[in-house]
């Protein structure tokens, strides 16, 4: 029977948009790519969802392979606009609610700089009423895919994996889920996740 319903939050509940947000800055288009591939987009990023490194010393990072003509309007995104982007989907904060309201206990399972979710848990998430609990990767310096992270939001909350199911648009992460024995439900479009989700409750011997 499950009980537990876990999301991951982005590409899930958020939309990730940094080049929306550079593009509000007013740069061109090819500016905006570069600076997207070696900022929010780019291999450094780990590093503020792991949160070991900080956030200053990853953006310094960044910044040091950005090209120099860009370099100004890269920091000026990273220190000034990168918590603008994000923005919680419309459907969000109704569909948590839904689940809560029919008894389940749900859950957050991200990887997540800390004080971009600290921020945005204030000021951006819709759904934050319904949240029974969280563990966020740069807090408890742990990541997905790897599985101690998700035995850390285990014993944190005394869930069993086969009572929980994870919803998560990154195929990785549901396998270590799976792994585990938790359910795992890959997120592609809100109401194909939407459709499996219900079958799974409805029928705890569907397969996914």
């Amino acid at each position: 029977m499950i009980k537990n319903i876990i999301f991951d939050i982005g590409g899930v509940l958020v939309e990730f948009s940094p080049e929306k947000i550079l593009r509000k800055m007013g740069l061109p288009e090819t500016e905006v790519l570069e600076i997207a591939k070696t900022t929010s987009l780019g291999p450094h990023w780990k590093e503020l969802d792991r949160g070991v490194m900080s956030k200053e010393e990853v953006f310094e990072l960044m910044l040091s392979e950005t090209k120099e003509e860009y370099k100004a309007d890269a920091r000026r995104f990273l220190y000034d606009e990168v918590l603008s982007t994000v923005k919680s989907f419309d459907y969000s904060e109704e569909w948590l609610r839904e689940l809560k309201s029919r008894g389940y206990n749900i859950y957050l399972l991200t990887n997540y700089p800390d004080w971009m979710f600290d921020y945005h848990w204030t000021n951006t998430f819709t759904f934050t009423k319904s949240v029974d609990g969280k563990v966020v990767s740069a807090v408890v310096k742990q990541i997905k895919p790897d599985e101690e992270i998700y035995t850390t939001l285990l014993k944190k909350y005394n869930l069993i994996p086969e009572e929980s199911v994870f919803i998560d648009d990154k195929a990785e992460n549901i396998q270590t889920a799976k792994a585990l024995k938790i359910n795992g439900i890959q997120f592609t479009n809100i109401k194909d996740v939407k459709n499996k989700l219900n079958s799974l409750l409805e029928n705890q011997n569907a397969i996914l």
